[in-house]
């Protein structure tokens, strides 16, 4: 089944037979301004680094990344890390800590189509456990068992989390999923309905996205989650993203628009500037200009 591009092109080195490298490195500025306070940094925002196993019917993958936060958060830390086995053509298998399969937006910055995540972009991020995957010629399903859905450091089986999915790409270049994440947080159920598609047509990519929320920031909070965005390469080295998204939730309500063109100097380099404006219900907004320069391998 065909999925939609990345935004950004990785270039494995190949270490030795079956084993290879691939990474990225993040260098960011950025100024928000809320109307009443300025913040301006500069740092490196992310260096990771992935080590990739693929054999005949067994893959494997560990992710080392460093994440600038300032301050005393700085550190490495083990991103993912889990290994796969290939049941069929059409069913696989994997364990240990990996990705959520919830959501359009990329976790890490080298799949992004803009400098930021969007304010709707409240997926699960990585965890540890079990998932399959049936992978068809009409539809796909992937379903997993992890430890804290909503918790990567979390490895508590007595805490134990699913996500389900059902993906289809019924014409070339169109792809739709759908899919749900639950786990406890506290003493309630966490729990996210997401569904996405997304369309590449020679130059263009548009997408639009739905989230239902439920008990999400706080047992009682619920609330729906908007997104829909559209890139367009007008060249080569060209290319610009528009996004809108809002939350309408118990614990928010927020307006965003966000436009970030891109400038690809290299397949390896390339600097990806923004501005997004964020409106609060109630009163107050943020401005954000940022760029990164953003090298892959």
């Amino acid at each position: 089944m065909a999925a939609v591009a990345s935004v950004t092109a990785k270039a494995e080195i190949e270490l030795t037979e079956g084993l290879s490298l691939q990474g990225f490195l993040d260098v960011s500025a950025q100024r928000a301004d809320d109307g009443k306070d300025t913040d301006s940094t500069a740092e490196i925002g992310e260096f990771e680094v992935d080590l990739l196993y693929g054999g005949d019917s067994v893959n494997a993958q560990v992710d080392l990344n460093y994440i600038g936060r300032g301050g005393n958060d700085e550190g490495l830390e083990l991103e993912q890390a889990f290994v796969g086995y290939s049941v069929s053509d059409q069913v696989s298998l994997k364990a240990g800590k990996f990705l959520s399969c919830i959501g359009y937006e990329s976790f890490d910055v080298d799949g992004l189509y803009q400098y930021s995540a969007a304010a709707s972009t409240v997926y699960p991020g990585h965890h540890t456990g079990l998932a399959g995957v049936y992978n068809g010629d009409a539809f796909g399903v992937y379903a997993s068992a992890v430890a804290d859905t909503w918790d990567p450091k979390g490895t508590d089986l007595n805490n134990l989390g699913y996500e389900v999915q059902v993906f289809t790409s019924p014409a070339e270049g169109l792809t739709i999923k759908l899919g749900y994440a639950t786990g406890d947080v506290d003493d309630y159920d966490k729990s996210m309905l997401n569904l996405w598609a997304g369309y590449s047509v020679n130059s263009l990519t548009v997408a639009v996205e739905y989230s239902s929320l439920e008990d999400f920031d706080k047992k009682g909070d619920d609330g729906d989650a908007y997104m829909l965005m559209g890139n367009y390469a007008f060249t080569d080295t060209f290319n610009a993203t528009l996004r809108y998204a809002h939350v309408d939730a118990d614990w928010a309500d927020i307006d965003e628009f966000t436009i970030s063109p891109r400038f690809v100097i290299s397949d390896s380099w390339s600097v990806i500037t923004e501005y997004r404006n964020r409106d609060f219900a109630g009163g107050g907004d943020e401005d954000l200009l940022a760029a990164r320069v953003l090298y892959t391998f």
